[in-house]
């Protein structure tokens, strides 16, 4: 390694497979299990929280230390180091002999921390995941060919300074290449975040949006697909939940601020949590996102992962994925590792909305009430004839058409839908659904406020 490696391996801060530390101290063979119970890693000694270079001791004393805290953890750990710049590097093996245990107990690397497990649970996990997990498996059918817009969109979302030759070493650091024999294999991570298209070697890597019309999955409203890079299908599955939820309007010092009938961050948690902890090893399924009128619920393949207990849910944090779960807390898609179901039900609790359910089977599923929505189902929507709405609304309005009916639960779904958005959806022309939206206008059901650009209808 060169002072430029070294410079580069600080600049991307710690992660999965990089730890700071300014000196050797007791909590030196807590780190070393960690790594050696999950995919190894390196430490640089010497190098405090923050990134600055603080120097650590060297020669052979020094070094035999570090060895003795090796050898001293149960079975012992396998390390090399080197020392570069006044860092010494120490680079720990994944273990061969899991679990791993030092003097304070057992514990396991979870994105950048060191997360003390009990030993059934620790014992549990790398028995199932404890040899080569899905994200950090190679591809020797892969040609190399990634996108190099989104390898530097990534480094700026990251704040990684983009290296001046090759990213190669970057890339090793942060488990998207691997080296075998002196050739660099990507992995299936490096598949998912730099190629337009993962789901040519990686069927399964879709994210599915439905959004239906009613309370069961009968008819369905709007339908997508995506299989861009995973970051990209991310950003386009909650945008398809921005457009068919409600947003409320409130003024708060003279400024409007508009928000989702279900917090946003709390629909982010719960849609980046199921990309990063889905079984991707189950290739008939994906993760989904439906949304109906009085919920939504967003699940993905593969239940709990093994060592993490019903019980234990929500206190303790295992990922099936380490590699996909780093990459995204670099790019602030995951506030902090192993708190995205805490926060969500703190989002709702605050919100005054009822608590996300959470379903464990063969799939991980959150499901969101639409308390929103189903009042307005309650206070006379348009179901089975609208009868007297809001003061001032038509009484005794007789039932509704099948395609008013359709129209009008559009509306429910997105109160910003156009005239031409809503022909599209139930393929009519542009006057056809005009001539609906007056229709309810003169029913008096709905009616639209704001200006005629950027206003909204509401369901009286």
């Amino acid at each position: 390694m060169t002072n430029l490696d070294l410079q580069q391996l600080i600049a991307q801060g710690e992660g999965y497979y990089i730890e700071f530390k300014k000196d050797l101290n007791t909590d030196f063979k807590k780190e070393l299990v960690a790594f050696a119970n999950a995919s190894g890693g390196t430490i640089l000694l010497g190098v405090d929280d923050n990134g600055k270079i603080v120097g650590s001791k060297s020669g052979n004393d020094f070094r035999s230390q570090i060895q003795q805290h090796a050898s001293e953890c149960d079975p012992a750990i396998d390390i090399t180091m080197h020392e570069v710049d006044q860092v010494m590097v120490v680079k720990v093996a994944e273990g061969m002999h899991k679990p791993y245990r030092s003097t304070n107990g057992f514990y396991l690397r979870v994105g950048p921390n060191s997360q003390k497990m009990a030993t059934d649970k620790i014992a549990e996990y790398v028995e199932r995941y404890g040899r080569v997990r899905f994200d950090e498996r190679i591809r020797k059918d892969f040609d190399g060919t990634i996108d190099n817009d989104l390898v530097d969109q990534f480094f700026n979302q990251a704040g990684i300074k983009k290296p001046l030759q090759s990213n190669t070493h970057i890339f090793q650091s942060l488990g998207l290449v691997k080296q075998i024999d002196g050739i660099n294999y990507f992995t299936n991570a490096s598949i998912l975040f730099f190629t337009t298209d993962p789901t040519y070697f990686l069927p399964q890597a879709k994210i599915t949006c439905v959004a239906y019309n009613g309370t069961e999955k009968v008819d369905i409203l709007d339908r997508k697909d995506f299989s861009l890079d995973l970051i990209s299908s991310i950003e386009a599955g909650l945008a398809f939940l921005r457009r068919h939820l409600n947003e409320a309007s409130n003024i708060k010092a003279l400024k409007r601020e508009d928000k989702l009938e279900i917090p946003f961050v709390a629909l982010r948690e719960a849609l980046v949590n199921a990309v990063a902890h889905r079984d991707y090893l189950v290739t008939g399924a994906r993760v989904l996102i439906e949304i109906f009128t009085d919920k939504v619920i967003i699940s993905n393949p593969g239940g709990l992962p093994a060592g993490l207990s019903e019980k234990d849910f929500g206190k303790y944090s295992l990922s099936r994925n380490p590699i996909i779960s780093d990459l995204l807390f670099r790019v602030g898609l995951i506030e902090k590792l192993g708190t995205g179901v805490n926060r969500i039900k703190a989002l709702l609790l605050e919100a005054h909305l009822p608590e996300a359910e959470f379903h464990f089977n063969d799939f991980f599923a959150v499901t969101f009430s639409r308390e929103m929505q189903t009042r307005t189902d309650k206070k006379g929507g348009a179901k089975g004839g609208a009868k007297g709405g809001a003061k001032g609304g038509a009484k005794n309005i007789p039932p509704l058409s099948e395609k008013l009916m359709a129209v009008l639960d559009i509306i429910k779904a997105n109160p910003h839908i156009s005239y031409r958005e809503v022909a599209e959806k139930l393929n009519i022309n542009d006057s056809a659904a005009q001539k609906h939206f007056d229709s309810l206008k003169n029913k008096g059901i709905i009616k639209h406020s704001g200006p005629s650009k950027g206003g909204y209808w509401e369901i009286l």
